[in-house]
Order: structure tokens, then C-alpha cells, then sequence
């Protein structure tokens, strides 16, 4: 969380890209709705309504350190632009931004918020290789039909049913060849917030595409009364 440094930032996301790339299709997958995992997921939408700040209605303000980097050939990092700024919310609705340095642009591209995940339909999977331990992993496959609704997989506390990481893959997102957004979060206050975001994409122009990865981790949480 506070004073978090730049190095501990990347060790996070190698981490959780590590998690990511578990593909979706080598889940277990029942045509009958598990009981289990279901009893999970109404769990956890329910700890969402009370713990996401976004379904509360609370007001808070990030403090976030963003790495925009361009990739070239080779899925090299060509260039990179860095900026700190602070976010303000209010619920699920972003409110303002102040850059306190660096690339102003690079901190508009950073995207904090977190879609609402328990309002989408989903076939659950839970994958073979369950350790038993705290987090417990969750595949999530949407009807073919559910245009822009994403792929992907979320790790949730296996007690307390908080979220603890969700890794989502649009298959169908306009103006885009690939997109992915990746969080880890952390509890404050009672409130589930992200501390670490990621996103990467191949972006579509008229003549070209561009690849590019954004990473971007909370140094500070503010809830404002």
C-alpha cells in the first residue's frame, strides 16, 4: 500500500501474469450448475455489496504510480512514459484526476475501476490444481452471445469471500485486437480497493495497430467523509 516502491510494483505483476495466462479451457466444467461453486459466487456477491466501493457509494481518492510502456517488435519495450497522480471517486464513477508529476497523457490512461462482475451471467469452472489454500480460483466463461462481457478468472479469500485478484480477457472489444485487464486488490477500512492494475492491448488505427502495456500500483488510499 503506502510507500510501496516501483521494484516490489513489478514483482507484483510478473506474479499475477503468471496467474493470468491459466487458461480458461483447461477448467473443470460441469453442465449442471455446481452447488459448491455457486455457494462461492453468492457468497462473494454478497461481500461485494458491502466491501466494493463501487456497489457502496463511498467517496475515495488513489494515489497511483503508472508505467505506460509502447511494445516494438519482439514484444519488446520500446519507450516508456511514467506519471503519479490522484483519482477521485465517487462509487463507480470517476470524478477527476490532479497529475503531481510526470506524463500527464500516461496518467489518463490509467483505469482504477473495476467492472462488476457478479451483474454478468457466467459458467463457473474451478481448476484441478486447487491448493486448498486461502485463495480459491474461479474460472469465468460468458455466453458467445454477451457481446463486450469478458472471459477470464477470479481468485477470491476461500473464508472471508472478498475479492483478491481478477484477471479478465475481452474477446470482442471494438476498436481492439486484444485486451486484457488484470487487478490485485487489497482490504482498507472494510472496503476491497485495487492495488495493483494492469492492462495490455493491441490498439487498431487506420493504418496500423499499436501494442502497448500500462501498469499501474496504489501507493495511497484516502476515503473522504
Amino acid at each position: 500500500m503506502k510507500n510501496k516502491s516501483t521494484k516490489k510494483i513489478h514483482v507484483w505483476i510478473a506474479a499475477a501474469i503468471g496467474l493470468a495466462i491459466l487458461p480458461v479451457s483447461g477448467s473443470l466444467r460441469s453442465e449442471a450448475p455446481d452447488p459448491v461453486l455457486q455457494y462461492y459466487w453468492n457468497s462473494a456477491a454478497r461481500e461485494a455489496k458491502t466491501t466494493d466501493p463501487g456497489l457502496t457509494g463511498v467517496s475515495y481518492v488513489l494515489t497511483a504510480r503508472t508505467f505506460c510502456h509502447r511494445i516494438g517488435s519482439g514484444g519488446q519495450i520500446a519507450a516508456t512514459d511514467t506519471a503519479t497522480a490522484e483519482y477521485y471517486f465517487t462509487g463507480d464513477r470517476f470524478d477527476s484526476m490532479k497529475t503531481l508529476d510526470g506524463s500527464e497523457p500516461c496518467a489518463k490512461r490509467a483505469d482504477l475501476l473495476a467492472p462488476n462482475i457478479f451483474e454478468n451471467a457466467y459458467t463457473l469452472n474451478l481448476f484441478p490444481n486447487d491448493t486448498g489454500g486461502p485463495g480459491l480460483a474461479i474460472g469465468l466463461t460468458s455466453d458467445s452471445a454477451a457481446v463486450g462481457q469478458p472471459d477470464g478468472l477470479m481468485v477470491i479469500n476461500r473464508n472471508k469471500y472478498n475479492l483478491m485478484n481478477l484477471y479478465l480477457y475481452y474477446p470482442n472489444k471494438e476498436g481492439y485486437r486484444r485486451f486484457t485487464r488484470s487487478f490485485r486488490f487489497t482490504e482498507f477500512e472494510g472496503y476491497t480497493f485495487p492495488d495493483s492494475v494492469w492492462e495490455v492491448g493491441t490498439r487498431l488505427g487506420v493504418f496500423s495497430s499499436e501494442d502497448y502495456r500500462t501498469e499501474t500500483g496504489i501507493t495511497n488510499i484516502r476515503i473522504v467523509p
